[in-house]
Order: structure tokens, then C-alpha cells, then sequence
């Protein structure tokens, strides 16, 4: 079983060759605060710990949709929605 980095490594590298690029967006962003995160603790995370990193970017997600519905700006919402959808793929289903 790879890890969840391992996973966004290659699933980063499938949206470059498939030329997908809000996918591959949304992956470098939640790898660089992954990334950010193993350079604070001065550790490589662990997949429950990449699982929160996760989660917390879902989180900015749904705060920033909250702000957006009260502008009524439409395309923002969408992809933030569509953002969200790409993340919660990595996330165990419940």
C-alpha cells in the first residue's frame, strides 16, 4: 500500500500529462502544506497526519465558500467546490 504522499506525487504527475490543471493546482497546494508542515516538525508525516493537513485545506475550502455566497460570485464558488471534491478523494470514506 503506498502512502498518501506517494499518492499525490502520482496522481500530481497524471494531472500534468493529462494537462488537468485545476487537479494539479489543487495537489501542489496541498503538498506544499504538507510539505511546509514536515519542515516546521522536522519530520516526514505520517498518512494520519497528511490526512489532517487535508482536512484542514477542506476546511479553508468551506470558509472561503461561506465568504463567497454572501458576494454571490458563482465561478469562485464553483471551484472551490470542485477544489474541495478533488481533496476529499484523498480523505477515507466515512
Amino acid at each position: 500500500m503506498s502512502s498518501l504522499k506517494e499518492q499525490l506525487l502520482e496522481d500530481m504527475k497524471l494531472a500534468m500529462k493529462n494537462k488537468e490543471k485545476e487537479k494539479l493546482s489543487v495537489i501542489k497546494t496541498a503538498r506544499a502544506a504538507i510539505k511546509n508542515l514536515e519542515i516546521e516538525k522536522r519530520k516526514d508525516l505520517e498518512d494520519d497526519e497528511v490526512l489532517e493537513v487535508l482536512q484542514r485545506e477542506i476546511e479553508e475550502r468551506r470558509e472561503a465558500i461561506k465568504e463567497y455566497e454572501n458576494t454571490g460570485e458563482k465561478n469562485m464558488l464553483k471551484k472551490l467546490n470542485q477544489e474541495i471534491e478533488i481533496l476529499a478523494a484523498y480523505l477515507p470514506e466515512k
